[in-house]
């Protein structure tokens, strides 16, 4: 059993008392101010750059922001399908599981749309082009057909992930970003609170039916997409340095590109993976998984983290 307060029924009531419409966020008249960050430093590490000037990390910030934005745009394809997936399993089920997991994937295709929405913002504001990384749907495919245990884990890892980032780096008080960043992810951490509860609710139900064997396979499978994770932030560090490039006008050379990637990889990897896997109630939960869980988590942040 994993240890919690909650429930279904009070998920329920938490989702309705939390709910904000996207066009309250971001509409057809929001404009970005692009004289301020969009991530705090903490999330980009543009300080650690020696061969930029302030303003061309001024620029960098700015894509990030976008990869930001689109990274979790990409990781909602398979959020909603999980969350369909295991809504289906309780068409004939409990009523209060079902409404729960429905609201769950009704508000992941919310904050899609709205990460959507400022990708189409930012393009049409930025002064070039910016590459991300695609076939969203191909990658949530390989994730689906992952043992059902890894998927929950890597879903639990990452919406507890963008509940610290909120926490520790956006909530007012912390360091000056652009306002409708703030509002954005204020918005996503109201409704990802309630959505990492049920996948720790999901998880026990699925942890209940599984004998050892099968939890060693599922913690080999999370391993094996959090390792396929970083290959996609290697993939989209990359393309972030091009965009850089294209955006200050000036080729970067070898040296300078070479010492830009080697950071951004850093700061994703800081960002979206060793974050996740430190996040002190997710290393509780997977304990309770499985004792041995934690130390082996520990050892794979402590790769991520050289």
């Amino acid at each position: 059993m994993l240890t919690h307060d909650f429930d279904y029924e009070t998920l329920i009531h938490l989702s309705e008392r939390v709910a904000w419409r996207i066009d309250d966020v971001i509409n057809q008249t929001t404009r970005l101010d692009f004289q301020r960050a969009f991530l705090p430093d903490s999330l980009v590490l543009a300080d650690e750059i020696r061969c930029l000037s302030p303003a061309e990390k001024l620029t960098l910030n700015h894509i990030r922001g976008n990869s930001y934005v689109h990274i979790f745009a990409f990781i909602e394809e398979y959020i909603i399908a999980v969350a369909v997936r295991h809504a289906s399993a309780e068409i004939f089920g409990d009523e209060l599981t079902l409404r729960a997991l429905l609201r769950f994937a009704e508000e992941e295709a919310k904050h899609q749309t709205m990460f959507k929405r400022f990708g189409e913002v930012f393009a049409g504001s930025f002064q070039t082009p910016c590459g991300v990384i695609g076939e969203a749907e191909t990658v949530a495919g390989l994730i689906l057909a992952k043992s059902p245990i890894a998927v929950l884990l890597v879903t639990l890892h990452l919406e507890l992930t963008t509940q610290q980032h909120f926490v520790e780096c956006f909530r007012e008080g912390k360091e000056e970003v652009d306002p409708l960043f703030r509002q954005m992810f204020r918005s996503h951490w109201l409704e990802e609170s309630q959505h990492a509860k049920i996948d720790v609710l999901e998880l026990e139900k699925l942890a209940m039916e599984t004998d050892e064997a099968g939890l060693q396979r599922a913690f080999a499978d999370y391993i094996d997409l959090v390792g396929a994770f970083d290959d996609l932030l290697t993939e989209q560090a990359q393309l972030d340095v091009e965009s850089l490039s294209a955006a200050i006008g000036r080729e970067l050379g070898a040296a300078d590109r070479a010492e830009i990637l080697n950071v951004q990889k850093k700061a994703y990897r800081s960002t979206f993976l060793v974050s996740g896997m430190t996040n002190p109630s997710f290393i509780k939960w997977i304990g309770e998984l499985h004792p041995a869980f934690p130390a082996r988590v520990a050892e794979i942040a402590a790769r991520y983290s050289t």
